[in-house]
């Protein structure tokens, strides 16, 4: 199985109710720790691998501290090729719906001492972050949400804040300022990793609720985003929610690429240069 799925607790739910088999292996350990837990997930006649980025009960660990270096090196150590970031971000675009499918296309990390590359004191590491995600997995996937019947962006910069608190009506402001049209707290250093790893790296985001300051929204302590979601909308979150197996079905469907993007050669000037060979593991810095 080429594909990795990482995705949040609603994800995990859907799956552990409406897969056709869903088979756990326990967290792998790693040089920098114990991953999360991977699962062999059968959907619609495909098989793909699922990795649940805050745990396995619900949102146990705040994505200040996932431990993504170790996903990803567990998600390598597995065989996959391609990962795809299943993200609620808000929207700080007024223009964007709840609901609404989006293929970000960059990224702007706000994110603070979160571990952000495998290569501490080797030197290595040194690459380019264009395209930020993978071209060709984004294409595919545009193709399997068009068949789908769902609309969707395929333009959309994504902020990733530190959190675990939301951000203030200023930050966002700031944000849209610098050109930002969604916020979360989870594609970074996680796409950086990735890319660290050769892997192909796509997020598909729905939106969540508008960020604060860009729709009025009064304070409903005790709820969900504390007001930021309005009740109209939840009907529209959950239906973009559940329709993650059938995206995740049309994602495991996609041929096998030849991989003429750029994700694959990541590293391919310190192999021309002999200071990494063909094993990926020897590429590793200090934990």
């Amino acid at each position: 199985m080429s594909l990795a799925v990482i995705g949040g607790s609603g994800a995990h739910t859907l799956l552990q109710t409406h897969a056709d088999s869903l088979v756990r292996h326990d967290p792998l350990s790693t040089p920098f720790g114990a991953s999360a837990p991977i699962f062999q997930a059968r959907l619609g006649g495909v098989r793909f691998l699922f990795l649940p980025r805050h745990g396995e009960k619900g949102y146990d660990i705040a994505a200040p501290w996932v431990n993504y270096r170790a996903n990803i090196y567990a998600l390598k150590e597995a065989g996959v090729t391609r990962v795809v970031s299943w993200s609620g971000p808000g929207a700080i675009n007024p223009q964007l719906r709840v609901g609404q499918y989006v293929l970000p296309h960059d990224l702007v990390d706000f994110t603070q001492g979160r571990e952000s590359t495998f290569y501490k004191r080797t030197g290595l590491g040194f690459i380019r972050q264009y395209p930020v995600f993978c071209p060709e997995l984004s294409g595919g996937a545009g193709q399997a949400l068009a068949r789908l019947g769902l609309a969707y962006s395929d333009h959309g910069v994504y902020v990733c804040t530190q959190g675990p608190r939301l951000e203030t009506p200023a930050e966002i402001r700031f944000f849209r300022g610098i050109g930002g049209d969604l916020v979360g707290m989870t594609l970074a250093p996680e796409a950086f990793l990735a890319r660290e790893l050769e892997l192909c790296y796509l997020p598909v985001c729905y939106v969540t609720n508008y960020a604060e300051g860009v729709r009025p929204r009064e304070a409903r302590p005790g709820e969900l985003f504390e007001g930021l979601l309005a009740q109209a909308e939840r009907a529209a979150v959950d239906q973009a929610l559940f329709r993650f197996l059938d995206i995740a079905v049309a994602l495991a469907r996609l041929p096998p690429v030849d991989r003429l993007c750029p994700c694959g050669l990541a590293m391919e000037r310190y192999r021309r240069e002999g200071r990494v060979g063909e094993d990926w593991h020897t590429w590793l810095g200090e934990v």
